[in-house]
């Protein structure tokens, strides 16, 4: 099941300097118009754009992402990303996250998944509503604001149990050429266990049009993290056991080796 084509591995390492990127790329099914539904697929170095494996249990996209990169070390990572190219919205219009579930872990001792345990945490850090930060920077010492920075700027945190803080915050806003691009910082606790770790996110939009919502909300999708304790080998099971059938044979074949790549990328650029 686990095994990939050595001459793909090859040239996948081939065509790869020293990173690789990779986004959760964002788009509407119908343009910027009132109605389009937020989607989602991969974007980056990979070729995998509308070959995203899924999870057999929800049916949602898989995204892989590493905590052990040169990005903030063995607890640290701003991979992946949110992308969004032009023409997919309008000029200032505003994508948000939505954290949905609960953490869930797949033990290395065990080899099998469940929720994370008390002190095992993942934290997601997203926009500060303006008039939050706002009136903080103005008040500082009011004790009201300085507890409603302090909630938003502690981030979103996925637990075992479910989200702690805020569940949703802003992404980004969208540039006069209906794009952005960016990297929100994500966090493994202190405390967390060596293993691999999954989240559960959606997209939505606060745009208006007509008194009513302008875009419907993305489908929710995972992305699935590896931390320092564990090898390549054991992600790329934990990651197998979530996987359904994909489109294409050789699909699961060039993920997997991309996970490697990855692995080995970022091992690479900490040495």
């Amino acid at each position: 099941m686990f095994k990939f084509s050595f001459g793909l591995f090859v040239l996948l390492y081939a065509t790869v300097a020293q990173a690789i990127h990779y986004d959760v790329r964002l788009g509407t099914d119908n343009g910027p118009v009132s109605g389009s539904k937020i989607t989602i697929d991969f974007y980056g170095d990979l070729d995998l754009a509308g070959k995203l494996p899924t999870d057999t249990k929800t049916g949602h996209k898989l995204f892989p992402g590493y905590f052990d990169d040169l990005a903030g070390g063995p607890k640290l990572t701003d991979d992946p990303g949110f992308q969004a190219f032009n023409g997919s919205f309008k000029y200032g219009e505003e994508l948000h996250f939505r954290a949905v579930g609960a953490l869930e872990y797949w033990n290395p001792d065990t080899a099998n998944w469940g929720n994370a345990s008390s002190g095992s945490t993942v934290t997601l850090y997203g926009g500060i509503p303006v008039d939050v930060w706002l009136n903080y920077m103005l008040e500082p010492g009011n004790p009201s604001y300085a507890t409603q920075y302090q909630y938003y700027s502690g981030g979103t945190v996925f637990t075992g149990q479910g989200i702690d803080g805020p569940t949703t915050a802003l992404i980004d806003g969208s540039s006069q050429a209906g794009s952005f691009h960016s990297h929100l910082d994500w966090k493994a606790s202190d405390t967390a266990l060596a293993g691999v770790y999954k989240v559960s996110l959606q997209i939505w939009s606060p745009t208006m049009e007509g008194g009513v919502s302008k875009y419907l909300d993305s489908d929710p999708f995972h992305v699935v993290f590896k931390t320092a304790g564990v090898s390549q080998s054991q992600y790329d099971f934990a990651f197998g056991q979530l996987v359904t059938a994909v489109p294409e044979a050789s699909t699961y074949s060039m993920l997997t080796a991309g996970l490697l790549l990855i692995g080995l990328m970022t091992r690479r650029r900490v040495v």
